[in-house]
């Protein structure tokens, strides 16, 4: 029983048996896409990165985003053709009514109309110098591009006629066989290539080059028609044409045109596209795509992707050629796990049970079939000759020689969400509920559980010996031991989706959205995130490969150069379709990854290809919701706030690869850049203020942030005319004209009561100056008198020599007093020095029992004081305070200071004081009041109401004698 169970599963695992081919991922181009025809043909790139579309409903023009028609008033029929480029960039084309048009200023022209000449035959034409060169098969013209002037014309009309470029010439030849140059030579074709079989005389010929070898391609018999059947292709040696040998499928078959890519030769043909190798004669077909389509065009724009167009199936785009994917059941294309079994065999499982092994080097493909319709979680080999499968509830042990299976208890292994080898025969299992440590030794197997919570992913390292699971609440190590160790980062738990290791014996956790983690020993050495390579953060499957490191991420799947620090990537741009990926298997020189449309196959070294798509430009430019011109620099009025800017990078799928971000400045201001989402491809700014702006625009390359492209506009918003300089000026100008009008005779009444009020001063410090005056001449007589009582008293007492010296002083000072008299300010030194002349008089007088004291403060010395007022203050301490001291040493002190615009003079005596000097005034029955202090006060009250400050006299309280501070005005 158990063998007849072996040959019936083996039965059913050939049926399934078929070699499929592989084929290049390529997206088509349809009516969602706004593809504007289903018959196209011919494409071309111009120098800007647009496809130019030659179609049945005319000429259309993509940018990666839209399609644009052009067409002219005076062209007849919808259909154009044979699109080609001039010396200047423009593009051509011509139409079957005898047409040719360019492209120039982005509208059609119309070069020349021969119609008559071509009788609504199409044509082919092609760039030789400065000319047009049209051929027909019949006919041959040459057209001066400048002058649009026709130079020659060979029509033969049974005949056909050949032409081709070579050695900077222009040849052709009729059915003859004679080749003529531009110079006039002429030659017998049969001259040249002497082994030409005859049969290949009277047949037209396409040239092209390959490799430095010249190949003629026969496209028809003329005069012999039937006789040669099928594509017939020569190489040119020395003087022999030698007919080259193609593959049986190429031979019965129309080559419509052919190309040069990747080494290789490509023909576009009505069975699809052949892809070949040639060597010694002979092609060899390397791949074949696109079968039963009628292929009219290949190219390969600046970005490397592949345009095809049919000529009734629309267009054909791969992005990458060395990515290719697997045909797989439209239905069941959900691939969940994939592993390597052997040396060149993958295995992979999906989300419907579906098991199918596939052979590297042959192709050939094995389905499994089994009768569990669950999805595969994981899968990989236990050993050389059996691999563990785990599906949703039960687990397969795969016989890798026949391909039989037998089941596992799910109740040892229940939910197996990932495998990891520890050694043959040995596995770490990441379970629904645990992670164990299982010895394949069936029927008994030896189970060690590390954790008893959900686990994800498990990874042995057989560089430091760790075992690492990636639990539901963080990643743990177990040692040798089995012991556990936390892996932190920042003391913070890491949540994995995968893990793997490198050659350098870095441990590297995928997580979901913190990037990447390399772990060296038990700890966290690197993260790499988006600030540092990363396409997102969201990650899932990583996979170790050699030095390299292969990530999944959610915008695309990158390689890692562990030595170069170095990140490659692969975005839809290169031909990625999704970005759902479940497992990735390296090999050699391939890589192969599934995902949920399938399983691709790469090719490790070709796959990273070349991109220039950052060339941006303006699209258009609207202010207020209009269009308007594109410049470098605008001027807006101020109610032009609203600008919109709308830009767009030529080529298929160019935003992939691209960052754009964008600032404004306004003035000398610098702001930071601001980045767009992914697909935004306009700016708009919404109630702009007056100023001048810079709006910089930038693109930076995903894959190199060192790539970028900058473009610049400028542009100033006027202020309202209401604010503009001239019209503030005028309205400040009117303002004051009629100010000046309405208080223009006020002024003059201003003037002449500003003049009254200057008279009434003047008059008012006359008065003062006038009382002033006066009462300096009542105060001199009194001084006087008083200096000669002093002088009577020493005569009296008969001291004849003090009195004469006392004279003499006395007539110093009367001098200097009639001096002083006649000035209502005087220097302060001068006043001083009327004082020192006066104490030294008390001095003669009073001898011994007077002793005096004066202290000058700083600056006091430059300042000029009104004259007078001082020194009667003084008299008074002596004549009223010292003079009834009955015993002990008179003393006197004057302090002068400035104070808050003031002279502050200090007189301070040791005498009998106010009160006792009042009591003695009532015993001597005294009533008059001091005639100096009275005029002193008048003149201090005269000075307070001119200068306007604290001006006056105090008497401050003190214990023994007097104090008198006296504050009078200054100048300077």
């Amino acid at each position: 029983m158990h063998i007849l169970r072996k040959i019936l599963l083996l039965f059913l695992i050939n049926i399934s048996t078929a070699i499929q081919a592989q084929h290049p991922v390529f997206t088509k181009l349809s009516e969602k896409d706004g593809l504007p025809d289903v018959e196209f043909y011919d494409v071309l790139e111009d120098r800007k990165g647009f496809i130019w579309l030659a179609a049945d409903k005319g000429l259309f023009r993509y940018d990666g985003k839209e399609f644009k028609n052009y067409s002219h008033p005076d062209k007849r029929g919808l259909s154009v053709f044979g699109l080609k480029l001039d010396k200047e960039g423009r593009v051509w084309c011509n139409n079957i009514s005898g047409q040719f048009f360019y492209i120039e200023n982005d509208t059609l022209q119309l070069f020349i109309d021969i119609k008559d000449q071509l009788k609504n035959e199409l044509t082919s034409f092609y760039f030789y110098k400065e000319n047009l060169v049209i051929h027909h098969f019949r006919e041959v013209m040459i057209v001066d591009l400048k002058s649009k002037k026709q130079i020659k014309r060979i029509r033969d009309n049974d005949k056909t006629i050949f032409t081709f470029i070579a050695n900077d010439s222009l040849f052709y030849t009729i059915e003859n066989k004679k080749y003529v140059t531009t110079t006039g030579e002429s030659f017998a074709l049969n001259q040249v290539y002497k082994n030409l079989h005859t049969d290949l005389y009277n047949v037209s010929w396409k040239l092209f080059s390959f490799k430095d070898k010249r190949i003629f391609l026969a496209r028809e018999d003329i005069s012999k028609r039937g006789k040669i059947k099928g594509n017939t292709m020569v190489e040119e040696k020395k003087d022999n044409l030698i007919q080259i040998q193609l593959p049986n499928t190429m031979t019965d078959i129309p080559l419509i045109n052919y190309y040069r890519y990747e080494n290789l030769i490509w023909f576009a043909t009505e069975n699809g596209v052949f892809v070949c190798s040639y060597d010694n004669y002979k092609f060899t077909i390397r791949d074949h795509f696109f079968k039963g389509e009628k292929i009219s065009k290949i190219i390969k724009d600046k970005n490397n992707n592949y345009w095809f167009t049919t000529l009734n199936n629309g267009i054909y785009i791969i992005p990458n050629i060395h990515l290719k994917e697997f045909k797989i059941d439209a239905n069941n294309i959900n691939v969940t796990a994939i592993s390597k079994i052997a040396k060149d065999k993958i295995i992979f499982g999906t989300s419907e049970g579906t098991l199918e092994v596939f052979d590297t080097n042959t192709s050939e493909r094995i389905r499994l079939e089994h009768n569990k319709k669950e999805k595969v979680f994981a899968i990989t080999p236990v050993n050389k000759d059996k691999a563990v499968i785990s599906l949703k509830g039960f687990t397969l042990l795969l016989d890798l020689k026949d391909f039989t299976h037998e089941n596992i208890s799910s109740k040892l292994f229940p939910g197996v969400k990932d495998f990891s080898v520890v050694a043959e025969n040995k596995l770490l299992l990441a379970c629904y509920n645990s992670a164990l440590e299982v010895s394949f030794n069936h029927p008994k197997n030896k189970v060690i559980q590390l954790g008893n919570k959900r686990s994800y992913t498990a990874h042995y390292s057989s560089f430091n010996e760790r075992r690492y699971i990636g639990y539901v609440d963080g990643i743990r190590a177990y040692d040798e031991n089995l012991n556990e160790i936390k892996i932190l980062n920042e003391s913070k738990e890491i949540f994995t989706t995968d893990i793997t290791e490198t050659k350098d014996g870095t441990v590297w956790l995928s997580t979901f959205k913190k990037g990447i983690f390399g772990v060296r020993g038990d700890s966290i050495y690197i993260n790499y995130n988006t600030n540092n390579g990363l396409l997102s953060n969201l990650t899932s499957k990583v996979e170790g490969d050699g030095d390299n490191l292969w990530i999944a991420t959610n915008n695309g799947i990158q390689v890692f150069n562990t030595k170069t620090k170095k990140f490659k990537n692969l975005t839809r741009q290169d031909g990625i379709n999704t970005y759902n990926i479940s497992g990735i298997i390296p090999f050699k020189n391939k890589l192969f990854f599934s995902s949920n449309r399938g399983v691709f196959q790469v090719d490790k070294e070709k796959v990273f290809k070349e991109k220039e798509n950052l060339s941006f430009y303006f699209t258009k430019v609207l202010v207020n919701d209009t269009i308007v011109k594109l410049k470098k620099h605008y001027k807006f009025n101020h109610n032009e706030n609203k600008l919109e800017f709308n830009f767009h990078n030529n080529g298929f799928l160019s935003q992939e690869n691209v960052q754009y971000a964008y600032k404004l400045s306004k003035g000398k201001e610098e702001n930071k850049w601001n980045i767009l989402d992914k697909n935004i491809s306009q700016v708009t700014f919404n109630n702009l203020a007056p100023g001048s702006y810079i709006f910089d625009l930038k693109a930076t390359a995903l894959d190199d942030t060192n790539h970028e492209f900058l473009k610049t506009v400028r542009f100033t918003i006027a202020l309202p005319f209401y604010k503009e300089w001239w019209f503030i000026f005028s309205i400040f100008v009117l303002f004051v004209s009629i100010l000046w009008y309405r208080f223009y005779k006020r002024l003059e009444n201003i003037k002449r009561k500003q003049e009254v009020a200057l008279e009434k001063e003047r008059l008012q410090k006359e008065l003062v100056s006038t009382k002033l005056e006066t009462l300096r001449s009542q105060m001199n007589p009194h001084f006087t008198f008083n200096a000669l009582n002093s002088i009577q008293n020493l005569i009296l007492k008969n001291d004849k020599q003090e009195a004469y010296n006392y004279l003499t002083k006395f007539s110093t000072l009367i001098r200097e007093n009639l001096h002083l008299s006649t000035q209502d300010f005087v220097v302060f030194e001068q006043e001083l020095s009327l004082i020192n002349r006066y104490l030294e008089l008390e001095k003669l007088r009073f001898k011994d029992s007077f002793v005096y004291h004066i202290i000058v403060g700083e600056n006091v010395e430059e300042i000029k004081i009104p004259t007078m007022i001082i020194q009667p203050y003084v008299e008074n301490a002596i004549k009223h305070g010292l003079l009834h001291k009955k015993s002990g040493v008179k003393k006197i002190r004057i302090e002068f200071s400035l104070e808050e615009g003031v002279l502050v003079s200090k007189i301070i005596d040791n005498g009998i004081g106010i009160e006792r000097s009042k009591e003695i005034k009532e015993v001597n029955n005294i009533k008059r009041k001091s005639f100096s202090t009275k005029s002193i006060q008048e003149r201090l009250s005269f000075l307070r109401d001119y200068y306007k400050t604290d001006i006056g006299v105090e008497y401050p309280e003190v214990e023994i004698g007097t104090t008198v501070i006296i504050k009078i005005p200054y100048l300077l």
